[in-house]
């Protein structure tokens, strides 16, 4: 029995000879990078070399003669030792770390599988590389899509103020192509102004709002542009070109269209007005300067003396003067027809009434000018609720109870002398 055992036990470390390196090699394995892990026929650690052991993060003198699934808990050494079939560039993942590592059954001189080897490199600093790599590709596509989805021109020069990108939109608000600025000094598409990118590359600060007009057709644009800073290095510029050539073409017909309804609405000015004596350019003067007030105005005097001229000249040359002008003639109206004209009515406030109700005069005229002629014959009940709207600024339509606050100048004129009657 003694024998027996003796026997087994040498034949074991005989094979653990044929597996474990003489001492030359050992000095080799112990010097390279890479890890490496040898195992018996029982999947016994028998070798493990200094690389392997900081990858593992074990001692060597633990690991030895361990059980390598103890070790390597994923490991699939065993599953070759038991197949014959190689391993080779396999991914691995470890606690904290991923390793390639290639997995091969070891043959004594009759081929019988007398145990398997693994040889393995640390890849996770690579792994996180590619990773990088992949979201700054993903970063990057995502950019040129914006950079060429945006309506806005994006040019791009270097820290020596030379283009090196456009965008389409550049194209179609300059005219200019790529081939007309990359390489290209950076004041090659201003027509009228100083260049953004020479700004900013001066000063290392962003500017922001530029007008300048650029390409053959002097366009106006409206440019933002920013410093390229690598760890504080000056890398280039970047500029953001606005068109607004169209909100200024807009803008001018805004302007015109305006014009034309204050022209409709109010015909008038004070150069309308013809005054020659004392009296009248007295009167003329005190019009205008109740015109730069916010206060209400009265106006006075027999029919056909004009006080409806003035009612326009004083809106044109107020504040107000691009919004509504509307005229109302107050003894062309019966009481409650008057009534829901200035003020409105709620939905259902009386027979025939519009479904949903009908904004009134004073709503209507937000922001703008009222003129009541013939103030005199107005009501007592809408002279009341024409109080509220001289005092509180609010108005209550017919039929409903709900107080709606109006932003409305009031101009009123009568022929009547308001103090005698």
């Amino acid at each position: 029995m003694a024998n027996t055992l003796s026997m087994q036990k040498h034949a074991r470390r005989t094979k653990m000879k044929a597996i474990a390196p003489n001492y030359h090699l050992q000095v080799i394995l112990d010097a390279i990078h890479d890890g490496l892990v040898a195992i018996d026929r029982q999947g016994k650690i028998v070798l493990l070399n200094p690389a392997a052991a900081e990858i593992l993060g074990v001692q060597r003198d633990h690991a030895m003669d361990k059980p390598v699934g103890h070790i390597i808990p994923n490991s699939r050494m065993l599953l070759v030792l038991e197949t014959g079939e190689p391993e080779i560039n396999q991914r691995q993942e470890l606690a904290n770390k991923t390793i390639l590592t290639s997995r091969l059954p070891v043959r004594d001189t009759n081929a019988a599988i007398i145990g398997a080897v693994a040889v393995f490199r640390n890849i996770s600093e690579i792994k996180k590389l590619a990773e990088e790599i992949t979201n700054l590709r993903e970063i990057q596509s995502m950019l040129e899509a914006i950079i060429n989805a945006t309506q806005d021109a994006i040019s791009v020069v270097d820290s020596q103020g030379r283009g090196i990108l456009v965008n389409p939109a550049y194209k179609r608000i300059t005219g200019y192509v790529e081939s007309d600025v990359l390489g290209k000094p950076a004041t090659v598409d201003i027509a009228q102004g100083e260049s953004v990118h020479l700004q900013v590359l001066s000063s290392r600060l962003p500017v922001k709002g530029i007008q300048l007009k650029v390409g053959s057709a002097k366009k106006d644009v409206l440019v933002d542009g920013a410093p390229i800073l690598v760890n504080d290095e000056l890398k280039g510029s970047v500029a953001v070109i606005h068109d607004i050539s169209e909100i200024k073409r807009l803008n001018e017909e805004l302007d015109k269209a305006k014009q034309i309804i204050r022209t409709l609405e109010a015909k008038y000015d004070f150069k309308d007005i013809i005054a020659t004596s004392p009296k009248m350019l007295e009167v003329v003067e005190q019009a205008r300067k109740a015109a730069n007030t916010p206060a209400t105005i009265l106006l006075l005097g027999e029919s056909g003396t004009g006080k409806e001229l003035f009612a326009h000249a004083i809106h044109n040359s107020s504040q107000r003067k691009h919004n509504q002008f509307i005229r109302v003639n107050c003894a062309a109206l019966t009481g409650s027809l008057l009534e829901s004209e200035l003020f409105g009515y709620s939905d259902g406030a009386f027979t025939g009434a519009r479904r949903g109700g009908k904004k009134g005069l004073f709503e209507q005229a937000g922001g703008g000018t009222i003129f009541l002629d013939e103030i005199g014959e107005i009501s007592l009940g809408v002279q009341a609720k024409l109080l509220r709207v001289l005092q509180e600024k609010e108005i209550v339509r017919v039929g409903d109870a709900k107080q709606v606050s109006v932003d409305v100048r009031i101009i009123a004129a009568t022929n009547i002398d308001l103090e005698e009657a």
